[in-house]
């Protein structure tokens, strides 16, 4: 998942602070709503610790009803490219069998392509989600392209949500 939309033009405001904007706000709860409605529920959250990312998965997790507990907060998501999304899924609880990892653009992209193992040709706009699936023994395993995309959608897709 991509984090919502986000304020921009604070010139005092810190790139790493940047809060979620009116859409923004409307648009996460959206998209946990839509993982309710397909009874996707993650066992295991993996966040950037920005704030518009946190922002982001804190209104998702509520809206299915999780304990901030599950979520793992890794500011490598944010200072490190899209291999760090890769080694936060290879440290992933064996027995989680869903997880939502949530960051920023380019990466959200570059990692869905290197799962699925074919540059993903959608445009990755704020608070979409990718749903990829894929059969591991271990998420220690994981490699490129084990993975195939399901679906992705888009917060605009949703508005009678």
């Amino acid at each position: 998942m991509r984090h919502a939309k986000s304020l921009w033009g604070e010139g005092s405001i810190k790139d790493f602070d940047r809060p979620l904007n009116e859409r923004g706000m409307n648009d996460a709860p959206r998209m946990g709503k839509y993982l309710k409605e397909l009874n996707i529920i993650p066992g295991q959250f993996i966040c950037s610790p920005a704030l518009r990312a946190k922002q982001t998965v804190l209104k998702v997790s509520n809206e299915l009803g999780l304990e901030e507990d599950i979520i793992t907060w890794d500011e490598d998501l944010y200072f490190r490219g899209a291999i760090s999304y890769i080694h936060a899924l290879k440290r992933v609880k064996e027995q989680t069998s869903v997880v939502l990892i949530a960051g920023h653009y380019p990466m959200v992209s570059d990692v869905v392509s290197t799962l699925i193992g074919i540059e993903l040709t959608e445009h990755f706009s704020t608070a979409s989600i990718a749903c990829v699936e894929g059969f591991l023994k271990s998420w220690d395993d994981l490699d490129e392209g084990m993975f195939e995309l399901k679906w992705m959608v888009k917060p605009k897709e949703l508005k009678e949500i």
